[in-house]
This record gives structure tokens, C-alpha cells and sequence, in this order.
């Protein structure tokens, strides 16, 4: 779980490196007045990520046809039966979206995780609060990873999340697999087949939260999701919801 030191100190950089750089849209780069709410997007580029307005499948929030007085599921999920249980998503995985959520994977400075983060708050706070999840978990990585890249961007998502609603984060509680091949390239098939048993709970850890909130950045098939869904049921966890900042399309 994040200590409130870790808490604090993201928060002190955050505010320190506004400070230090011109407020700028991270988009577009135009300059934005000093009332911006801490969302570093302009207006034309947050209008560029607007709300879903189209029916969405229940469990993995893929666009669905509309039947009045039903709420659907995607044949997707009834086919690969995945095991979170709701999904909720910033936006379809493209445009503007698609092209910031690239740049955030290898953002060092982690102001486009953050900003999503806040995004995720604005649009779904509500819903969220009323889920009343017992903690907040991202999707892990490697420790080589992590190095690499010197981010993981779910994490901080998760963190800015938990701030907001006053929700624990586990950060640590699962484990990715080093051997774990990429998901990029492969059939939905093989991405449920690639992943199967690529996480599992660090030992000394015991789940006594019935419902989680797992964070990822992008979800496709569903499959890392699905995966890491079916181990912390297996756990004793009784229901799992998927937040992500976007969800591809016809996945």
C-alpha cells in the first residue's frame, strides 16, 4: 500500500515542477491561464476527449447496440468469459487520446499519468465513490521494466485515484512474471494464451478487501485483465472492476 510519505512526496514534485515550468497544454502547447484546475490539456484538446455517448458493454465497456431497457454484453466477453466483473474508460483509443496515451508510456516526468488521472476524477468520480471499492491496485511491472522506462504509468494513475477518493493503493501486492512476453502483435487468442499465469500475489500477503479497482493504461482483449482478475478471485477477492484511460475499439 502507498505510505502517505509516498503520497506526499508525488504531490510536492507535482506541484514543484509547475513551478518550475511554463503551464503549458501538453497537447498542443498552448498556453494555459493560471486557473486551469491542474489539468494540463486546453480546451480544444480536452474537447477532443469527450464523454462516451453510446451504449457501452457492461463488463468491458466495448460499444454495443442499443436495445431499449437492456443493458448489453459484447459478445467478446461472452465468448472469452473474462473474469473482472465492469469496466470504466476515459475514452475509445484513438485520436488525440491514442496519440497522448503513447507519449505517457515514456513520459519520465509522469504530468500526462497525471493528468488522466484527474481527468478519470472528473468523469467518473461519482460513479467510482459509489462503487465503494476496499483498494486501489495497478497492473504491475517488471522491476527491469520500471528501470527502463522510469515509469509505470497505471501506478500513478492509481495513486492520483486513491488521493481523490481516499482509497488505498496496493502497489505491491502482485507480481509480474520476467518472462512474460509482449501482448503487442499477437491474436486475441494468443494474448489470453500469453498471459496465463504471468502474475501471481507476492508471498506474505493476504487479501482481505472484497472489492478492487485494477488500473491499466490501454485495454484491448481484456486478457491482462481478465488474467490478473482470475488470480485475485482465486485469492478471495469477490468482485473486480477495471479503470483504464482507454479502450480500444471493435477489440
Amino acid at each position: 500500500m502507498l505510505t502517505r510519505a509516498a503520497n506526499i512526496w508525488r504531490t510536492v514534485r507535482a506541484r514543484s515542477l509547475d513551478l518550475l515550468f511554463t503551464q503549458e497544454c501538453l497537447a498542443c502547447q498552448t498556453e494555459l491561464p493560471e486557473n486551469h484546475s491542474g489539468v494540463a490539456l486546453c480546451v480544444d484538446c480536452r474537447a477532443e476527449i469527450p464523454p462516451i455517448a453510446w451504449p457501452l458493454c457492461r463488463r468491458c465497456a466495448a460499444a454495443v447496440p442499443e436495445y431499449p431497457g437492456h443493458v448489453a454484453t459484447c459478445p467478446r466477453c461472452e465468448e472469452h468469459r473474462l473474469c473482472f466483473d465492469a469496466t470504466y474508460s476515459l475514452g475509445h483509443y484513438e485520436g488525440l487520446l491514442r496519440e497522448l496515451v503513447l507519449r505517457m508510456k515514456t513520459d519520465r516526468r509522469e504530468q500526462l499519468a497525471q493528468v488522466f488521472s484527474r481527468m478519470i476524477c472528473e468523469r467518473h468520480g461519482e460513479s467510482l465513490r459509489q462503487l465503494a471499492a476496499d483498494a486501489i491496485m495497478p497492473i504491475p511491472m517488471t522491476p527491469w521494466h520500471r528501470l527502463r522506462r522510469k515509469t509505470n504509468p497505471p501506478e500513478v494513475i492509481a495513486a492520483g485515484v486513491g488521493r481523490e477518493l481516499g482509497i488505498p493503493v496496493f502497489r505491491r501486492l502482485l507480481k509480474r512474471k520476467h518472462d512474460l512476453h509482449p501482448q503487442r502483435g499477437l491474436s486475441s487468442a494468443g494474448r489470453f494464451r500469453n498471459v496465463r499465469g504471468g502474475y501471481h500475489i507476492r508471498n506474505g500477503y493476504k487479501i482481505a478487501a472484497p472489492h478492487i479497482l485494477l488500473v491499466d493504461d490501454v485495454l484491448t482483449t481484456g486478457a491482462t485483465c481478465s488474467e490478473v482478475a482470475r488470480i485475485l478471485k482465486r485469492s478471495g477477492v469477490a468482485r473486480v472492476t477495471v479503470l483504464v484511460v482507454a479502450r480500444t475499439p471493435n477489440n
